[in-house]
């Protein structure tokens, strides 16, 4: 039986298998699974080896993410966590931002929490000066990040990872006006139930960055259980257009999967042009 509003959309469940450089540290290895990567729908693995289901609603929703487990605490506990209103950006200097994504072949699964791109290996970024490995990326609907209190209705993180035990997290608005042909194909080959994950060949990411190059930066943390604090967040100041329809799409599988907004403490959000 199919999901209304996804052309051959069907929700499912699958491992998903991610390379990660071997110097990587168990630390990034969970927070990869953290950024929705789990094969489980709705939960993750605690101390001691327990499934932990968390949600975005209820007695396991986002404001009890904290109590659920104790690997959870950063959500509760944490001084950096995202996602934020970016509002107050100051003037941070020119872009040390390159994006280096390429095409390739790539897997979709809906795993219960979103719907994930796996990535092939090659596509990369330099932040700063250091190197980040994309390896994946997601949707969320409406947006967890905000501009001035305003929500774009979906949004995408591209997960990028370091040797350096860390996470580059680069976000990017979808906003309703004409329909995008990279997400229609995305839409298409979610997978029905049992089913591997969709393939699709040759997926350019690029596709889905906006015209300019200015972004907002700022320290912080997973936006999902157990939100650690080990990202670099760059969220893009312009948008990518979708149509109403596919934003419809989404929503028929996910109504809502965003983290409310986090307080931004003695942040600053720097914006780079």
């Amino acid at each position: 039986m199919r999901r209304p509003g996804v052309p051959g959309a069907i929700v499912a469940t699958f491992v998903i298998a991610v390379a990660l450089p071997a110097c990587q540290t168990d630390q990034v290895d969970d927070a990869v699974a953290d950024t929705e990567m789990d094969a489980r729908p709705e939960e993750d693995e605690g101390e001691g080896g327990h499934e932990i289901h968390w949600s975005y609603e209820g007695d396991t929703g986002p404001a009890m993410w904290g109590s659920l487990d104790q690997s959870f605490a950063a959500c509760d506990d944490g001084a950096r966590q995202s996602p934020v209103d970016i509002t107050g950006a100051v003037a941070g200097g020119e872009s040390e931002l390159e994006i280096r994504w390429q095409p390739g072949d790539a897997e979709v699964v809906d795993n219960g929490h979103t719907i994930v791109v796996n990535v092939a290996e090659g596509s990369a970024i330099s932040l700063e000066g250091r190197e980040f490995a994309l390896l994946q990326f997601h949707f969320h609907h409406p947006s967890e990040h905000t501009v001035e209190g305003s929500a774009a209705p979906i949004d995408i993180h591209f997960v990028h990872a370091a040797a350096e035990d860390d996470l580059a997290v680069i976000g990017v608005f979808l906003e309703a006006a004409e329909a995008d042909p990279t997400i229609q194909s995305i839409w298409e080959a979610i997978p029905a139930a049992g089913e591997p994950p969709g393939a699709l060949a040759a997926l350019d990411p690029r596709a889905l960055l906006p015209e300019g190059g200015s972004h907002y930066r700022y320290p912080g943390s997973l936006t999902t259980p157990g939100c650690s604090e080990i990202v670099s967040w760059v969220v893009m100041a312009e948008s990518v257009a979708v149509s109403q329809d596919q934003i419809d799409a989404f929503a028929a599988l996910y109504p809502m999967n965003a983290r409310p907004v986090q307080p931004l403490n003695e942040r600053t959000i720097e914006r780079k042009d």
